[in-house]
């Protein structure tokens, strides 16, 4: 859930030295499908708060069972921990794809880790005397002043950073009063940093903050009572907060209002009104906004149909989905609904949602494979998309797994996959929707 001390810490993505292009013939090329599936490494910690960031290019020599043998640094991002990150990053991944070319991956591959700083690069200069004078302010009870002591406790903004020291100047700022304190004190509460994990003390003071007009408490609070995280589920209460935050103008809350008023309409009308939502959200360039106005004028749900304008849509959230637009955008293009149909783009959108892990992503990918003749590798690749729980997927991993007149062994991995089938192929078919 967004907050209003929502923190952009970093970005980290690894990225192949070739693009797929056509069909896929060596192991160099294989190797992004591989990446993309590899836990991200983690950000030193020391490169992020300085808002330093390079690109470490390493290469790995694969060995038996798609484990990395080897590894070092081709070419240093000119810091010694993001390079050391790098290779801890590349070591822990394991080459199915590469193996299942059915080449034997020889010599060194090389792959890329560029590092993002990001937000870390506004983190601001330690100010001894601004911190004293604003500490003197919160010592003599200014609200204010004490919420913003928690908010630099929080993100280690001229001190250093500590979650428990935060939520005790956000507790006596809020017990003053402080809308925003209230609803950083919430937001703690509800993950349970610097207090102890408490969904209804997070509940408490988001509605403190609501009552008082702050929209991005009066969101959570609307969140808790969509979803019963403190224990009561109540649409209506959820849908009242959820409106008011919306009508101050808060993107993510328009949008959020727009797609649980769709679900629940019962007319044209209805739909129109929360396409209206969406567009006030995508005005705003809020990404899921993008993505789910383009989503009603795809099913013409609120709007008329027009894949044009849908295509349009996801473009602008390109990249900020988390993959949903990549996947929408590349099946009108794949078949042609927003113009000439476009293979190339479609494949290459289908590879940045699968960056995301976005798990329809890798069934759209291997139908690319399947098409081209890569069998081997499509199977590898619905196999890490059933493995992310899409049952598209898993229906046609085993399909492609099975031996023709023959029953996998019970216990074995294949017959848990072909069960897992079995069961995704009974499932009702969902009605269109957001």
């Amino acid at each position: 859930m967004k907050t209003s001390t929502l923190f952009l810490a970093a970005a980290v993505s690894a990225l192949s030295s070739h693009a797929l292009a056509g069909r896929v013939q060596d192991a160099q090329q294989t190797m992004v499908l591989d990446l993309n599936a590899c836990p991200r490494p983690v950000y030193p910690a020391a490169a992020l708060a300085q808002g330093i960031g390079g690109t470490t290019t390493v290469e790995v020599q694969i060995g038996d069972k798609g484990l990395v043998g080897e590894a070092r640094v081709f070419k240093s991002s000119g810091r010694a921990e993001l390079d050391e990150a790098a290779l801890a990053g590349i070591r822990r991944c394991v080459f199915h794809a590469v193996l299942a070319t059915g080449q034997a991956p020889t010599g060194w591959l090389k792959t890329q880790y560029v590092w993002v700083p990001g937000e870390s690069k506004k983190v601001e200069t330690p100010n001894a005397a601004l911190f004293a004078s604003t500490k003197a302010l919160a010592d003599a009870g200014d609200a204010a002043a004490q919420n913003r002591l928690g908010t630099w406790y929080e993100h280690g903004t001229h001190v250093k950073m500590d979650l428990a020291q935060a939520a005790a100047w956000y507790r006596l700022a809020a017990q003053g009063g402080n809308a925003y304190a209230q609803n950083n004190l919430g937001v703690l509460y509800n993950r349970g940093a610097g207090v102890p994990l408490d969904k209804k003390q997070a509940v408490y003071w988001y509605a403190k903050a609501a009552e008082q007009g702050h929209h991005w408490a009066q969101a959570n609070l609307a969140w808790a009572y969509q979803f019963g995280t403190a224990g009561e589920l109540d649409i209506d209460k959820a849908l009242y907060w959820l409106t008011k935050a919306a009508e101050g103008g808060l993107a993510p809350a328009q949008t959020r209002l727009g797609v649980l008023t769709m679900q629940r309409a019962a007319s044209d009308a209805d739909r129109a009104a929360a396409a209206a939502w969406l567009a006030r959200a995508a005005a705003q360039n809020d990404p899921a906004g993008l993505y789910y106005l383009g989503r009603s004028f795809e099913l013409g749900m609120g709007n008329a149909q027009d894949d044009a304008q849908a295509a349009a849509l996801y473009r602008k959230a390109l990249g900020h989905s988390e993959g949903r637009a990549e996947i929408a955008l590349g099946m009108l293009l794949e078949s042609g609904r927003a113009g000439l149909a476009d293979q190339g783009e479609a494949s290459r959108l289908y590879q940045k949602a699968m960056q995301w892990r976005y798990p329809p992503a890798y069934y759209h990918y291997g139908l690319v494979l399947e098409a081209r003749g890569d069998t081997d590798l499509a199977a590898e690749v619905f196999r890490r998309g059933a493995e992310l729980g899409n049952c598209e997927a898993v229906v046609k991993y085993v399909q492609l797994r099975q031996v023709s007149g023959t029953t996998p062994a019970p216990g074995t991995a294949d017959a848990a996959w072909a069960q897992r089938a079995q069961w995704c192929g009974a499932r009702p078919a969902l009605p269109p929707g957001l």
